[in-house]
């Protein structure tokens, strides 16, 4: 990532009114003096300008991760009495790093003096990499200490070269003092560290978290859709309420000709859904046709969901230094999601239905872009890219309902399964890193659920269910419930 520029300030006076013409001219006229006089100077030819040798030191601390520069006279001097309308000087400093296969983060401190008096200007550039920065423009008469900070990066490099350029400009007369400013001391001290493959896989977990939410509220979506009803349920509707879900509804039409229609709604909790960090309104709705009655038939459905309203809390995790440091960040969104399914059922007499299935799914998870709250605890903040999640799942899905008599019923389910991931992850841009791209992992998947109904009145049933799934990489999720349903 590019260097930060630091504020420019010197004393509160600098803000105290608008420049005037001619102060916009010298501060214009001393940034090109600067930068000229930086990069037109060949190489070494530089640093005999403002640090020759003898006329600074260098200490380094004993892990290298901190380099301190003392300079006897690193200073510019123009204006005034001393016959220069123009002076800069320029220093070039080489700084070992520590582990350069990676990604590493200076804060650099300066500290000197400046005096100008009214139409002189001062500054201080810093040139890495063929790029300037203005870190000091001093254009307001002033007369003190300087003290100033930046940071800098550097990625996959032994050294960190730096041209430090100090200039001052003013019209030569003998009745003003002389326009100065000399840097004492340049400090530099590693605050942040951390490699590709750690930032890499920080990106990797929030692609995961985004499609633990997808495949999360399918589970939600396949209970609105009666996976643990018996297949011949007739005309009903119920309401219901669940661990998973707040509150819903659910319904069940047969329109005839084999045809049914299958739809609900559902107001899903947020602690019940890793990653969601508020309720949704989640729907779904399927068609289903089934052959004429026999002891072997045959059906195929297809179906969707959606939420309209996917908030989302992601976060990720990755070494710096010696510690881990994490990047938490917000973003909305919505999902949609088809499938299709076939099967068939087999009825060996009026107590026993067993359904035999396989079930196809793809759920597309839009979700905005975020940036991550940059701190000490976060030094390589992200800015998530808007983007889409696409997971194809693919199962075999089993169901055994039996009459135990004209009051009680009971169904179990089970269903294995796999979640492709498709590779398309989240991409990123990361603080002093780049652009990086993570991606979520295919995922094997089984789930178990049993339910069991009581049919109190000749319309009226009650049923208590429960479930589980078991993802790979993930705890297990699992859902109680209740409806009262109405049949008709």
């Amino acid at each position: 990532m590019a260097d930060l520029p630091v504020v420019r300030s010197v004393g509160a006076a600098q803000w105290c009114c608008p420049p005037s013409a001619g102060i916009v001219y010298l501060r214009l006229l001393s940034r090109l003096i600067v930068s000229f006089a930086a990069t037109a100077l060949p190489g070494y030819a530089l640093a005999a300008n403002g640090c020759a040798d003898g006329t600074y030191s260098r200490v380094q601390s004993p892990d290298r991760n901190s380099t301190s520069f003392l300079f006897d006279d690193f200073s510019a001097t123009a204006g005034g009495s001393s016959g220069i309308s123009r002076a800069s000087s320029t220093c070039r400093l080489s700084v070992p790093v520590t582990q350069a296969e990676g990604h590493s983060v200076f804060a650099v401190d300066y500290r000197g003096y400046v005096s100008t008096q009214p139409g002189q200007a001062a500054s201080v550039v810093m040139l890495k990499d063929g790029r300037a920065v203005v870190l000091q423009d001093i254009t307001l008469p002033t007369d003190d200490d300087l003290s100033f900070s930046q940071r800098i990066g550097s990625s996959g490099s032994n050294i960190v070269e730096l041209d430090v350029v100090v200039g001052a400009t003013g019209a030569p007369d003998p009745g003003l003092s002389d326009a100065i400013i000399f840097l004492d001391s340049i400090d530099l001290a590693r605050i942040g560290f951390t490699t590709t493959e750690a930032v890499v896989e920080s990106a990797n977990q929030v692609a995961r978290q985004r499609q633990s939410i997808a495949v999360g509220l399918m589970d939600s979506a396949l209970s609105l859709l009666g996976q643990t009803n018996r297949f011949d349920d007739g005309n009903s509707v119920s309401g219901f309420a669940s661990s998973d879900a707040a509150a819903g509804f659910a319904g069940r039409w047969e329109a005839g000709d084999g045809l049914s229609l299958l739809a609900g709604a559902a107001i899903i909790d947020p602690n019940e859904i890793d990653n969601v960090s508020d309720t949704l309104a989640l729907f779904a709705a399927a068609v289903r046709f089934t052959t004429a009655p026999s002891q072997w038939r045959a059906f195929g459905e297809v179906g969707a969901w959606a939420s309209p309203n996917v908030s989302a809390s992601l976060s990720r995790s990755y070494s710096n230094l010696n510690s881990t440091n994490f990047g938490v960040g917000s973003s909305s969104g919505y999902l949609f999601a088809s499938y299709a399914r076939a099967g068939l059922i087999f009825a060996p007499d009026e107590i026993n239905e067993f359904a035999l299935s396989t079930r196809i799914s793809r759920s597309w998870l839009d979700l905005d872009g975020y940036e991550e709250a940059v701190s000490p605890d976060n030094l390589f903040a992200a800015q998530m890219k808007p983007g889409r999640s696409i997971a194809d799942t693919i199962s075999a899905e089993l169901a055994w309902s039996r009459s135990l008599s004209e009051t009680f019923d009971f169904t179990v389910f089970g269903a294995a399964g796999r979640t492709f991931a498709r590779k398309n992850g989240v991409s990123a841009s990361v603080d002093w890193v780049g652009d990086v791209r993570g991606t979520a992992d295919d995922q094997n998947f089984g789930s178990v659920a049993g339910r069991v109904g009581w049919k109190f009145t000749q319309g009226w049933q009650a049923d208590l269910s429960v479930s589980a799934t078991f993802r790979e990489t993930e705890k297990p999720a699992w859902n109680i419930g209740g409806q009262l349903k109405s049949t008709f």
